[in-house]
């Protein structure tokens, strides 16, 4: 490393993971299901597996724990959520989000995108 270059930190996944969610959380602010305020996760529609969408702000809401993630959205990804999201980003943006979801992204750069979303590197 050259001297005066400082290579830049990028988070771990679990931090990242963390990170992310409040935002998603402050975004949103309330279940997009039901409309509560209490107990709310990031629900990610393409899995968290897939790197390229793992932090995509179109790939994930607020949703309450219980009753609408752990009860309905999870089981319903084809169903109810499927609508959902088509109605939210629309048929182009949507099958655009489902091809990014099965490209091959390394999780570093999905990271730093991540950051850069948050503010945190440029």
């Amino acid at each position: 490393m050259k001297k005066g270059i400082r290579k830049k930190k990028i988070w771990t996944t679990k931090k990242a993971d963390v990170e992310f969610s409040k935002w998603i959380r402050n975004r949103d602010g309330r279940c997009m299901r039901c409309g509560t305020i209490n107990n709310l996760t990031c629900s990610h529609f393409w899995v968290r597996q897939h790197s390229a969408t793992r932090y995509d702000p179109d790939n994930c809401v607020a949703v309450c724990w219980m009753p609408c993630h752990k009860y309905h959205w999870e089981k319903e990804k084809q169903g109810d959520y499927r609508t959902f999201m088509l109605n939210r980003l629309g048929k182009e943006k949507y099958e655009e989000l489902e091809k990014k979801s099965k490209s091959i992204y390394p999780r570093y750069n999905a990271i730093e995108d991540c950051m850069k979303l948050l503010g945190v590197i440029s």
